[in-house]
């Protein structure tokens, strides 16, 4: 019987029942100790393991908007003190607009204990820990734990798995911030956090958030937009709703991710700011609640798309296009009802198509990237280059070199000659390409929204906005009385195909000149090199023979200058292009004359400065942009204005791949460019500018500022 009571208490005490672990409907948690027996007065530490079920999460110790911390109650034998709970560093969660600070998959809340000096026997640790456990809703959950441990002469470490369990948690834990930090409070009451984090690489660091320890002080729902420079990082922040004046020392975590030779690391780190009376923060480069940058919703997207893909009728790059389907339909006067109606729905078909294609494209690359954006595709040099031979070959079929048959689906014959069901179709799908470029009124804002949400919503969206572009010729297809407006057919036809030759090269040129921009003088050499291959092919395929051998020689001549051409697109270097704002190498396809180039952190000092700002995010591909150049930005009287209002002009380049500026799009739920943003003086948030632009709109805006003087 003494040896039965000796072996009960030994497996009482043992590790083996030192573990309690509570499990609930979302979260599993586990109290474990560092070590298997402790010793007297020599401190350990124990943890509260918490495995969170998937898409779930529970609270850090500032929750942030809503939500509860983890608390644990101990209930400690007389003399064992318990410290508070080392948390680790938090992730950010952002449900429905309200913006919470917690953990989600596992964490380990850290607590040291500590034993009275004369302790004897066993250890018993009691405690009652609740925590709340969200998603869509949020649960109330708790648990009562009871870890039971021997004490020894010495402390003995637990097992293998568990030592490794805590070093996972340590190295989840803030460390001390090696750098000062203080903060300053504007006229406004927001507060700056400056960390003299000096020497930092500006393009190296990303992410950068500053969790603050307590709720009140700093708001959590508006957005952080930090900027590094050489003197360090600076955050401005919004006050929060505390009531109590800002506390002399601001405490939180710093987390930023830092790319390194090893990839990109994140890292945190505890910092308590000083409150700095000197230090007033003027307005800043926050891009948060931008004037015109309000988000919209799906019924809001669906009509601006409509309205956008219908306004893109009129704009540049789609003109030829659609010059060629308005001859091609003139060409239908005097033919059935039935067959203008089927040319018209197969060329409103040939539209949706191509923008349901596209909307996979956008679906599978943000599945695999992360993010995509409008316009994508021009800033891939091989892209360039075979848009460059659709329209040259286009072009030399307008010009009447050569008739497609069948066999390749009557793409250049049914665009303008016969203007056939599936050259209507073709023609539709051509209209979509080279309308990518190019952005309309409306636009912007449905394609930042379309590009952010669901698959179905983005399909929705881009298909009205496919649907907006070919309404106007649907409607004519189906409206008799708009038919007999048409001009009847006759000579003026071919000669209408043959003028319409001209835009399709000027397009062809056009971009050759983009595909410079993005890989230099070669590819010049590439274009015009596979062009004549190209035309020379054709060549072949037309010049008559009799000869079966001799037809078949040509055609695998014709085949091999075909692929000889395509092959160039081998010889080009795909990848991802340093952009030019990143490299501080200028791009030659878009001019910086008269211009600084973008930079966040230029952006900021003189926003901060109180300078009126204005930028200009293009590229040398958007053919909108580089109109808006012309007729609004780089007239006289808008350089005078500019000049005479002492605004800092800023531009950034986005022909090429700009991590920088594609995080300012995303930031102001914009898909692509142009984007226009004009600071006034003093001014806390900027103004976005439509993204068509008249020399007037340029200068009312301006005009602001010489009154503001007065």
């Amino acid at each position: 019987m003494g040896r039965f009571l000796a072996f009960l208490l030994v497996l009482l005490a043992s590790p083996a029942f030192a573990q309690s672990v509570v499990q609930t409907d979302h979260v599993r948690s586990e109290l474990v100790a560092e070590v298997a027996t402790v010793k007297p007065g020599e401190p350990f530490w124990v943890g509260l393991r918490q495995t969170i079920r998937p898409k779930w999460h529970t609270y850090w110790k500032n929750p942030g908007e809503s939500g509860l911390p983890t608390e644990i109650a101990w209930k400690l034998p007389e003399g064992v003190r318990a410290d508070p709970i080392v948390w680790p560093a938090p992730s950010r969660f952002d449900i429905g607009g309200i913006t919470n600070y917690g953990f989600k998959d596992e964490s380990v809340l850290l607590v040291r204990i500590t034993p009275p000096a004369n302790l004897s026997g066993p250890l018993t640790l009691a405690a009652e820990a609740n925590w709340l456990v969200c998603e869509d809703v949020c649960i109330p959950e708790e648990g009562r734990f009871e870890l039971v441990l021997p004490s020894g002469a010495a402390a003995t470490p637990a097992s293998p798995e568990t030592r490794t369990l805590f070093e996972q948690a340590r190295r989840a834990l803030p460390t001390q911030s090696p750098w000062p930090a203080r903060y300053g409070v504007s006229k406004a009451g927001d507060p700056t956090l400056l960390v003299e984090a000096k020497g930092l690489k500006a393009g190296a660091i990303s992410d950068i958030y500053f969790f603050p320890a307590e709720w009140g002080p700093v708001a959590t729902m508006a957005k952080q937009n930090a900027t590094v420079t050489a003197k360090g990082i600076r955050i401005p922040l919004k006050k929060g709703d505390a009531k109590t004046a800002m506390p002399a020392e601001l405490a939180g975590t710093l987390v930023l991710t830092e790319k390194t030779a090893d990839g990109s690391v994140k890292q945190a780190f505890d910092l308590s700011a000083r409150l700095d009376p000197a230090f007033v923060p003027t307005a800043t480069a926050s891009l948060a609640n931008a004037v015109g940058a309000e988000e919209i919703s799906l019924v809001q997207a669906l009509l601006f798309a409509l309205l956008g893909g219908l306004i893109l009728n009129l704009m540049p790059c789609v003109f030829p296009v659609l010059a060629m389907k308005a001859a091609a339909f003139a060409r239908l006067a005097g033919h059935e009802q039935s067959v203008m109606r089927r040319d018209g729905i197969a060329y409103t078909a040939g539209v949706l198509i191509s923008f349901a294609a596209m909307a996979g494209v956008v679906i599978a690359i943000r599945s695999a990237a992360g993010e995509v954006n409008w316009g994508f595709q021009f800033q891939s040099p091989v892209f360039s280059l075979l848009i460059a031979y659709l329209f040259f070959v286009v072009g030399l079929n307008l010009s009447g070199v050569f008739e497609v048959g069948g066999r390749l689906a009557g793409v250049g014959q049914g665009l303008v000659s016969r203007g056939g069901t599936t050259g209507a179709f073709f023609t539709g799908v051509l209209a979509v390409i080279v309308a990518t470029p190019c952005t309309a009124p409306f636009m912007a804002a449905a394609l930042g929204f379309a590009l952010s949400q669901p698959a179905p919503a983005t399909v929705a969206v881009l298909l009205a906005m496919g649907l907006g572009l070919a309404l106007p010729y649907l409607a004519l297809s189906m409206t008799p009385a708009l038919q007999r407006l048409m001009p009847r057919p006759g000579a003026w036809m071919d000669r209408l195909r043959q003028f319409l030759a001209f835009p399709m090269y000027a397009s062809a040129v056009w971009m050759i000149w983009v595909l410079t921009q993005q890989t230099g003088a070669d590819g010049v050499l590439y274009a015009l090199g596979g062009m004549i291959l190209i035309a020379f092919a054709i060549w072949l395929l037309r010049i008559g023979s009799g000869a079966p051998a001799g037809t078949w020689v040509r055609r695998g001549l014709a085949a091999a200058a075909v692929l000889l051409a395509f092959a160039a697109t081998l010889k080009i270097d795909d990848s991802p292009a340093t952009a030019a704002s990143a490299s501080g190498a200028a791009s030659a396809g878009v001019s910086f004359e008269g211009w600084e180039r973008f930079s966040r952190a230029r952006m900021a000092e003189a926003v901060a400065a109180g300078k009126p700002v204005f930028v200009d995010f293009t590229a040398a591909w958007c053919i909108t942009c580089l109109v808006n150049e012309r007729v609004a930005l780089e007239v006289p009287a808008v350089r005078k204005a500019f000049e005479q209002a002492g605004v800092v002009k800023l531009k950034g380049d986005w022909t090429n791949r700009d991590a920088e500026i594609t995080g300012v799009l995303k930031e102001l739920g914009r898909a692509g460019v142009p984007l226009y943003l004009f600071w006034a003086p003093g001014a806390d948030r900027p103004k976005i500018l439509p993204q068509v632009l008249t020399e007037s709109l340029i200068l009312s805006e301006l005009s602001s500022i010489q009154q503001a003087k007065r």
